[in-house]
């Protein structure tokens, strides 16, 4: 059998490369001499990470050949069809979903998150696409109501996000070593659209849990790019802290997070990694995605980036959780434990239907 995997990969975002290789791992969990073709924005990178062949995702003839070829395309996972960057992710990866069509090939729509989509010429697009697809499956209730709320009338699976299916048992890493005593976690990025300071927020956060004899190590999950938002808001703390590697492995930085006492994170996969490493986590929402996920493995939220939340209740709620680790950690492990089991089958129903 030979697959397709269209998504945003290659471009060494932490959450997106834990959805490819998750997807990879799941895939081959099922067939062993699964051959399984990328596109990506970085050949070389994927094709050395992750053992599969990569094509360019701009080269349109090698795509169409591509999946000429194949049993089928994998559009996902992670959230691409949305509106909120731009009009450009919709209309790429729509495109690419009619290539494998017209050349009668199944589309397996993989725990995709879909939106927000505002334009209306979008939801037609995205409408079209999910009702020519031969299976759906979408990671979160609240995408499966917006793809309903624009017509879609074929039927839609709710699964996990592919990374609750990474089994993280067996990595090995000594740079969280370096790290002395309890610490906690944090992710955060960049929103320009913000209309608070919410990074100064986190840093009065972070020198109060620090004062209370706790460490502080930032986790970029995105490259230099988190790295840059990482090192902003540890210049207005006024203790010491810690920033993790920024070009260290998705093996490593699921460790630091296991590690650590807590997750506070504005990164969905952040989340999701803390969940997978049965870590309690405090979201920062930027995004619906942040909420749906939160409430799916019954998580506190502090509020939107734009809410009226300050530092001090953010740290007194770190605080709180802190102290009551081994309860807190309970709780995720009891609530991320039927994740982790059922995001493991939709790579069964996946290639199911590429057999047909």
């Amino acid at each position: 059998m030979r697959v397709v995997i269209s998504g945003y990969y290659g471009y060494h975002n932490v959450g997106d490369e834990a959805i490819l290789k998750s997807i990879i791992t799941a895939l081959r969990s099922q067939d062993a001499n699964i051959e399984i073709v990328v596109l990506s924005n970085d050949i070389e990178y994927t094709k050395k990470t992750y053992n599969v062949e990569a094509i360019n995702r701009w080269n349109i003839l090698q795509i169409y050949n591509e999946l000429r070829k194949s049993d089928g395309l994998i559009s996902g996972g992670g959230s691409l069809l949305q509106d909120a960057t731009s009009n450009r992710p919709i209309k790429y990866y729509t495109f690419i979903m009619k290539i494998s069509k017209l050349v009668k090939k199944p589309v397996f729509i993989y725990a995709q998150g879909v939106g927000p989509i505002s334009d209306n010429l979008n939801k037609k697009i995205t409408k079209k696409s999910f009702e020519k697809a031969d299976y759906i499956t979408l990671r979160d209730k609240e995408s499966i109501d917006l793809v309903k709320s624009i017509g879609v009338t074929k039927s839609i699976d709710l699964v996990p996000d592919p990374v609750m299916g990474f089994s993280i048992d067996r990595f090995e890493s000594n740079i969280c070593d370096k790290y002395e005593g309890d610490y906690i976690s944090i992710s955060v990025r960049d929103w320009d659209k913000a209309k608070t300071d919410f990074l100064k927020k986190v840093a009065k956060a972070c020198d109060d849990i620090i004062e209370n004899g706790y460490n502080v190590v930032f986790l970029p999950m995105h490259g230099r790019h988190d790295y840059e938002t990482s090192r902003k808001v540890s210049d207005m703390m006024n203790n010491d802290c810690d920033i993790f590697p920024h070009e260290s492995s998705i093996e490593e930085k699921i460790l630091c997070i296991k590690k650590s006492k807590l997750m506070i994170g504005m990164r969905l996969h952040a989340l999701i990694f803390a969940a997978s490493a049965n870590t309690p986590m405090i979201g920062i929402s930027y995004d619906p995605k942040i909420d749906s996920f939160l409430n799916l493995v019954n998580q506190l939220c502090i509020g939107s980036v734009d809410d009226n939340w300050s530092g001090d209740d953010l740290s007194h709620k770190a605080l709180i959780m802190l102290k009551n680790y081994e309860y807190e950690r309970s709780k995720v492990i009891e609530e991320s434990k039927e994740l982790k089991i059922v995001a493991k089958q939709t790579a069964i129903k996946a290639i199911e239907i590429f057999k047909k």
